[in-house]
C-alpha cells in the first residue's frame, strides 16, 4: 500500500478511536478491535479473547476516565510503519481533556493493526505510556 494512502487510513482510524472514546462508546470502541486483542500490561501480554470481555474491560476504563473528569480524547499520529499489504505498527501521542480544555493527561502508545475486508483493526496494543501516566498523576488505572 502507498505509504501517504496507509497514514491517510490510520489517521483517519485514530480520530474515529477517539471519537468513540470521547462519546464513551464502548460498543464503537471494540469495533476498532478484532478478537482475540491483546493489551501489553507491564511488558505482560493480558489476551481479552472475545468483545464481551474487551466491552467489560473497557467500560471499566470508562469508569475510571469520567471519575477523572475526562470530557475528550485527542490522538495524534506520530508515525508509521507498514509491516505487510495487511498489517502495520502506528505510534501515537495521547492527550486526555477536561471539560475547560485543560490537559489532564498525555503519553505516548503503540498499536499493531491488520485490515479486515477493508477496515484497520488493532490486535495489540501496548499500554506502558497510559499507565506511566497515570501512575505519575497520582491516580494509577485500577487504583481509583
Amino acid at each position: 500500500m502507498e505509504a501517504g494512502l496507509l497514514s491517510s487510513q490510520l489517521k483517519a482510524w485514530c480520530q474515529s478511536y477517539v471519537a468513540a472514546f470521547s462519546a464513551y462508546d464502548v460498543a464503537a470502541i471494540s469495533d476498532h478491535w478484532v478478537f482475540p486483542a491483546t493489551i501489553l500490561v507491564k511488558g505482560s501480554p493480558v489476551v481479552l479473547p472475545s468483545k464481551g470481555l474487551f466491552d467489560k474491560n473497557t467500560e471499566t476504563l470508562c469508569t475510571f476516565y469520567r471519575a477523572q473528569g475526562v470530557a475528550k480524547a485527542e490522538r495524534n499520529l506520530v508515525s508509521v510503519f507498514s509491516m505487510t499489504q495487511a498489517t502495520a505498527s502506528i505510534r501515537v501521542a495521547d492527550t486526555l481533556l477536561d471539560f475547560s480544555g485543560d490537559t489532564i493527561v498525555a503519553w505516548e502508545a503503540a498499536y499493531t493493526l491488520t485490515l479486515i475486508n477493508g477496515h484497520w483493526r488493532a490486535c495489540l496494543a501496548d499500554a506502558a505510556g497510559e499507565m506511566a501516566a497515570w501512575a505519575d498523576r497520582g491516580t494509577p488505572l485500577g487504583g481509583g
